[in-house]
């Protein structure tokens, strides 16, 4: 049982520290981000105290507040000073680490060392006060309320805050008996000394705690957000796109097609589709298997769509059938593109164990001109006339039709072709 809670208590410890570690760098620049406006609070402070305190340091009357005032001048000029070179330090350190890409900066030795520097500054300005008001009372405000906001504001690790704030007892436990000569004011103190840094170490870990959680949730909320983003794209995708070639499926293809012929109502131009069969394609796939056949759709799929341009739209209809879309290209145009299209097709060397095996398609073409209104239902059933013309002739060519167009603009609707 008692190796139990032992293996138990080293996995906690060592999962602490790797989230200690994993967010050691934000939290350090999370503290100097805050740190520059602190610094300039302080110093106002520091001036408003250097101010009250003047002309008490000057009352000869009254020697001990004298030496009272000018303590506190000495030590709030020190302070001053402090907070100016380590604010202009942090300044420095923060921005040069948001210029960077990941802020990778954000955990160098020289911005955790300015971190400690920062809350020693702060803790040694707090023992100091403590020390200089027992000349004149018994009085450690400003001593707990400097510990208890560098707990709550240092965001620092608890391998580095427990000992800093023992460290600081122990100064503090010393130097107290300076000014403070009652013992049992003195024991006084150092008991609630001990009390306020005890709760100042308790409340920089549980701050430190809850900024380790919240910040590995939101770490954790990006990633999940941004695997959503990633599917949503590859659903997006997966629904225009056919999974096997990558290019557009057939409704994605109408729908791009539809608003081709929308434009050209406003901008009349001519406007072509070539379809494509691959011919004896069955025989590939009894042959040589569907994943050979797999192979040879993607090639020519590759084909295609480096071989047109970038506004014509590329579509896989299904099985061994392709269409492209030709904005704004004329008849003798469209049917060249076809013919260029049938040789790249034909030139492809598709290498199978049973040898090099040949491939060609036979093509069919149809469009309207500029000044002709069509669907284009109307052009996908005049080049599907067309393809067939083109296999009925032997295969391996390229064959026109002529669509029947529909002058009027009114009667422009879609109507699916059957899958």
């Amino acid at each position: 049982m008692m190796h139990s809670y032992l293996d138990q208590a080293k996995l906690w410890l060592r999962k602490s520290v790797r989230q200690n570690s994993a967010v050691q760098g934000e939290a350090t620049m999370e503290t100097l981000r805050r740190f520059r406006g602190i610094a300039l609070v302080v110093l106002f402070i520091n001036c408003f105290y250097i101010a009250a305190s003047w002309h008490l340091s000057a009352d000869n009357t009254a020697a001990l507040h004298a030496r009272h005032a000018r303590a506190i001048i000495n030590t709030h000029l020190l302070m001053s000073l402090s907070m100016l070179v380590l604010g202009l330090w942090a300044q420095r350190l923060y921005l040069r680490a948001q210029r960077l890409p990941g802020n990778k900066h954000s955990s160098s030795y020289q911005a955790i060392f300015l971190q400690i520097l920062i809350c020693i500054s702060a803790l040694a300005f707090a023992v100091s006060l403590a020390v200089i008001e027992q000349l004149v009372s018994a009085n450690t405000t400003a001593f707990v309320l400097i510990c208890l906001i560098t707990g709550m504001l240092s965001l620092m690790r608890p391998a580095l805050a427990l000992p800093l704030f023992l460290l600081t007892y122990l100064v503090y436990f010393n130097v107290v008996a300076l000014t403070q000569h009652d013992p049992d004011l003195l024991l006084t103190l150092r008991d609630s000394g001990r009390d306020v840094l005890i709760m100042s170490a308790v409340v920089s870990v549980i701050v430190w705690r809850q900024y380790v959680e919240s910040t590995l949730l939101r770490r954790e909320i990006a990633r999940t957000q941004q695997a959503l983003a990633a599917k949503q794209i590859e659903l997006t995708f997966l629904a225009n796109h056919d999974p096997l070639t990558g290019l557009y499926n057939r409704r994605e293809f109408f729908r791009l097609a539809e608003m081709e012929l929308l434009r050209t109502r406003r901008d009349p131009s001519p406007t072509h589709i070539i379809i494509l069969d691959i011919d004896h394609f069955k025989v590939i796939n009894d042959n040589h298997g569907h994943p050979e056949g797999d192979l040879v759709l993607i090639k020519i799929a590759d084909v295609l769509s480096s071989s047109v341009r970038e506004t014509d739209v590329v579509a896989r209809l299904g099985g061994e059938e392709f269409i492209i879309l030709l904005p704004k290209t004329a008849r003798d145009d469209a049917i060249a593109v076809a013919e260029k299209l049938r040789q790249l097709v034909k030139a492809i060397s598709h290498h199978t164990r049973h040898g090099v095996l040949r491939i060609s398609a036979s093509f069919g073409v149809a469009g309207l001109d500029s000044e002709q209104v069509g669907t284009i239902d109307d052009l996908y059933l005049a080049a599907d006339q067309a393809l067939y013309q083109a296999k009925h002739r032997g295969r391996d060519q390229v064959s026109y039709a002529t669509p029947v167009f529909v002058t009027a603009p009114s009667h422009f609707t879609r109507r699916l072709p059957p899958a």
